[in-house]
């Protein structure tokens, strides 16, 4: 039996040493089995190993042979060559009338299996992102339809819209979980590890969730129980904002969501304990593989692609930690974290730089109080905007001396009648470069004339896509008519994010190839490009090459809003003047207006700065 099985099999003795062993043990070695015998497991499976790869006191095979432990798991083996191989391996005591005789381990060359793994990882990556643009493409078309710009719609056309628009919505949220994934599982996203207050991240995902939570009837509670620990402060709000949202999707209206910390003495515990229907028995291990749902009806009925709990898996695993579900004892279910304080040291190599955060600039949000003003500023913070708040004259007079690209201003201001400050907010900008939206203005529907100082305004309902549309709308600012550049290789989405900018009155112009891009950049000379990587005659590295070398386009804004994932390196040789970088199916094309005409603002500002220093004369 031990000459005809495929797994290698070693007979180990008390002491340590090898016994006897199998030829398939001797085969994937590469050694003789005699002269396997009387040599130390452990030295026969890692000794081969290069100097920076030598085993130290944590090597898991090494810990449990010498004590006699029991164990399984996967590990890298060295032949004697040096080459190495991925293993899976058992290691069994034996024990003789009660003391321990010896040990015999098995493994296997589990090789192939990675093989497919990585085949299966990169098919589901290529075929995520070819799906983005038609997706994106798809998702702008139906964004413009529903908004009316391009006319009214009956009511059926609309209700199907509204369908339309929903599903979309959430293939685009399955595609980026399955990429989400694929990114943490291939050790293309690494952690960033720093000193952290558990509290304050925990603290983050309420508010987040808050809104979600408010139009449940669900009430969320937190310990401020300050623990401090090293993570990943954007990878555990991810993991929390998952959890918190499964709670409150699945709870009862007028129910309770906690989310409680217990320190230990090597880590931390967190929980969020929900009131819900609870899961069965046999689902509270499955529920963390992908595409599991404890009701197959879930993911119609309440959404989600079934990747989130996975995903938390991946990332708490990462973390050196572990999550698992339980039952309640009368009502509900509760996920536990248990996150050390010092998580073991990640592979060495080079990490990425931070996600580069495409923030579209500062607004300042006054007089909007309440449950308005945390989904306001929640819709703003979702788009790329840092919100800051104000509810007095004194607090908006006071932030607007800051550096914020535009204000949106209710008139139902404490201290002052909300008018009276228009012509304050002028003395605090002389120049009149920060432009005002007024919000929910009775008096001021239709057609109504706009207020001296003011720019735009959103009335009632304030709709997401009206208020970052008229948002994006006077970041512009008045001028010279902005010419956009858009070179994307399908030709429907370019049609899509033309459409988009059109409305704003931009020349837009569009390029489906290289030899289209740089002869329009030559004829058209536009103030800003929106670039795709993938074109059929060349691609974006080849855009950006060829503009540095023109002195009139080196310095250009660019938006590389591309269908895959960019490196650190990448990235660099990408940018140009103001640079950003957009993932397609993430971000919709009219977010990139948003982005796009605050661009175009800040560099018109730039460039009017420049003009007006004065220039001094060669000696």
């Amino acid at each position: 039996m031990l000459d005809s099985v495929a797994d290698g099999i070693f007979g180990v003795d008390n002491r340590g040493m090898i016994s006897f062993a199998n030829p398939a043990a001797a085969r994937m070695l590469g050694a003789e089995a005699d002269a396997l015998k009387g040599k130390p497991v452990h030295e026969v499976l890692h000794g081969a190993a290069k100097p920076g790869k030598k085993c130290g006191d944590d090597c898991v095979l090494k810990r449990n042979s010498a004590h006699a432990r029991a164990a399984a798991g996967e590990d890298s083996i060295f032949r004697t060559d040096g080459s190495v191989f991925p293993a899976e391996y058992a290691l069994t005591p034996i024990a003789n009338q009660g003391r321990f005789a010896g040990s015999v381990l098995s493994f296997r060359d589990i090789s192939q299996r990675y093989a497919l793994d990585r085949l299966k990882d990169e098919f589901i990556s290529t075929v995520s992102h070819e799906l983005r643009t038609p997706l994106t493409s798809i998702r702008g078309a139906l964004g413009l339809l529903s908004s009316g710009i391009l006319g009214d719609v009956n009511d059926k056309a609309a209700n199907l819209l509204r369908i339309a628009l929903t599903n979309s919505d959430r293939l685009v949220r399955l595609i980026n979980d399955i990429l989400d994934l694929e990114r943490i599982q291939s050790g293309r996203e690494p952690l960033m590890f720093r000193a952290i207050q558990l509290a304050e991240v925990a603290r983050q995902a309420i508010d987040g969730m808050q809104p979600v939570a408010d139009a449940a009837g669900v009430q969320l509670i937190h310990d401020t129980t300050h623990v401090e620990l090293a993570a990943d402060p954007d990878r555990l709000l991810q993991v929390l904002t998952n959890l918190l949202s499964n709670a409150v999707k699945f709870s009862p209206p007028n129910s309770t969501v906690s989310v409680m910390m217990r320190p230990g003495l090597t880590g931390v515990t967190l929980s969020v304990i929900d009131q819900g229907r609870g899961i069965p028995a046999d689902k509270l291990e499955a529920i963390f593989g992908r595409f599991q749902q404890v009701d197959a009806s879930d993911s119609r009925q309440k959404g989600g692609s079934g990747l989130g709990l996975a995903i938390c898996r991946t990332i708490v695993l990462q973390h050196s930690g572990r999550i698992w579900a339980e039952r309640n004892p009368v009502r509900g279910s509760t996920f536990r974290v248990f996150l050390p304080y010092q998580p073991a040291t990640p592979e060495p190599g080079t990490p990425l730089e931070p996600e580069e955060a495409s923030q579209n600039g500062i607004v300042l949000l006054a007089g909007v109080a309440g449950e308005s003003q945390t989904r306001i500023a929640s819709q703003l913070m979702r788009h790329g905007f840092k919100v800051i708040t104000a509810s007095t004259i004194e607090e908006t007079l006071a932030a607007a001396h800051d550096p914020v690209q535009a204000i949106l201003l209710d008139t139902s201001l404490d201290g002052m009648n909300g008018w009276e400050i228009l012509p304050k907010l002028r003395e605090v900008d002389p120049e009149g470069r920060t432009p005002v939206v007024l919000l929910c203005v009775e008096g001021l529907q239709g057609s109504a004339e706009l207020p001296e100082g003011v720019e735009g305004r959103v009335t009632e309902p304030l709709v997401e896509d009206a208020l970052l549309s008229e948002l994006a709308r006077v970041l512009c600012g008045p001028g010279e008519k902005a010419r956009i550049l858009v070179v994307e290789d399908d030709e429907d989405l370019a049609g899509v994010i033309g459409a988009v900018f059109k409305r704003d009155g931009i020349e837009v112009r569009l390029a489906h190839t290289l030899h289209e891009a740089t002869d329009c950049c030559s004829k058209f000379e536009p103030h800003l490009m929106v670039l795709d990587i993938g074109l059929p005659d060349g691609n974006g590295f080849n855009v950006v090459d060829w503009l540095r070398q023109r002195e009139n386009l080196a310095r250009l804004p660019l938006v590389v809003y591309s269908g895959r994932d960019l490196s650190p390196a990448e990235r660099r040789m990408l940018t140009l003047g103001p640079t950003h970088f957009l993932a397609k199916a993430r971000v919709q094309p009219q977010q990139l207006e948003a982005l796009v005409l605050t661009m175009l603002r800040q560099t018109r500002l730039m460039d009017e700065t420049a003009s007006s220093e004065p220039t001094v004369p060669n000696s």
